[in-house]
């Protein structure tokens, strides 16, 4: 019976894990981006989430070299379970690529640092999206 009632209680501990690490509570998609100019990526993307807390995402922007030319870390205010917001990245230079490191809710997700060249630093950045 002891053995039984581990070997359920594990089974049941695994399933537990799988389900959480198959459904984020956080879910964000890069849908495009778009290079306005040497200063300026417009970014859409969507995130489904719990509407009753903000969003955090990072985002950022690269060059040919593979080097940020802008980065931001965004708090999407709580309201609607799914937004699609368009973000004007500022760079310091003409993107190339850019993408959304990450969301999470509450506080910004575990990513990489900001990759600038030596002697360049990020422009300002909006910090908030309206979530309702």
């Amino acid at each position: 019976v002891l053995v039984a009632l581990l070997a359920i209680g594990f089974t049941v501990g695994v399933a537990w894990i799988g389900w959480r690490l198959a459904t984020p509570p956080v879910q964000v998609k890069l849908l495009a981006f778009s290079v306005v100019d040497d200063s300026r990526v417009d970014i859409t993307f969507e995130v489904r989430r719990d509407s009753l807390t903000d969003t955090v995402c990072v985002i950022r922007a690269q060059d040919i070299t593979h080097a940020d030319v802008g980065y931001a870390t965004v708090t999407i205010t709580r309201g609607r379970e799914y937004v699609q917001p368009t973000y004007p990245l500022a760079t310091r230079a003409r993107a190339t690529t850019a993408e959304v490191l990450g969301c999470a809710p509450s506080e910004a997700p575990p990513t990489d640092p900001p990759q600038f060249a030596p002697g360049t630093t990020n422009p300002p950045q909006v910090a908030v999206i309206d979530g309702t």
